[in-house]
């Protein structure tokens, strides 16, 4: 009896997550607290302006409530100056990490954090030094850098975006099976973001 009665809570919980349509206030003040849910602050960077972050919010609405469960919900920060104790000269690149430890500062204030650059970042990877990457994230600390310099077509920047934001929030490890069309797949510092179409069988328990 008690089994199937959790098992009517989570159903419950699902249906609710993906409708509101004929609910009070409060009834989705009630639903809203067994599903997962953030407002996600997108914070620019340098020459990443306050207009292109914003521009980018009904793209991250509609693919964030199409393919993770819950509520989410965007607002743009004032942009920031890049962190110069993170440049890297010779490389011409950012050190990711320089991004989240500016990030950590306000992470208690905002509780979500995604950084958003036009500029290289880099982090120490697959035995490289200052290895070419398009985001970092630390796990389950809910902070974010995201970078569209490798990122070829633009208009799938929300991409990347979607995979450290899973990394940060939901503590996701890369994909298990590696599966190239899965968004939580290993960029290896470039990737063919133009395949990724899903969150996998894997992936997708979040």
């Amino acid at each position: 009896m008690k089994a199937k009665v959790i098992l009517f809570l989570v159903v419950l919980c699902l249906f609710g997550c993906n409708s509101k349509q004929g609910k009070t206030q409060e009834d989705v003040e009630e639903l809203m607290c067994c599903c997962p849910q953030a407002t996600i602050y997108l914070q620019p960077y340098g020459n990443y302006t306050k207009q292109e972050a914003t521009k980018l919010v009904p793209i991250l609405q509609e693919h964030f409530n199409y393919w993770i469960e819950g509520h989410w919900t965007f607002k743009v920060l004032e942009p920031k100056s890049l962190p110069k104790e993170g440049f890297v000269a010779k490389k011409n690149k950012y050190k990711a990490i320089s991004f989240l430890r500016d990030e950590s500062k306000d992470i208690e204030k905002y509780g979500m954090i995604i950084g958003l650059t036009h500029n290289d970042i880099c982090a120490d990877l697959h035995n490289q030094k200052d290895y070419g990457i398009i985001g970092l994230s630390y796990l389950g600390k809910r902070m974010s850098i995201v970078s569209d310099k490798r990122v070829r077509n633009k208009k799938q920047f929300w991409k990347p975006i979607l995979h450290e934001f899973i990394h940060a929030f939901f503590s996701k490890h890369h994909c298990e099976k590696g599966d190239p069309t899965c968004f939580m797949v290993d960029y290896k510092g470039k990737g063919n973001i133009a395949r990724q179409n899903k969150l996998c069988k894997y992936c997708s328990r979040i």
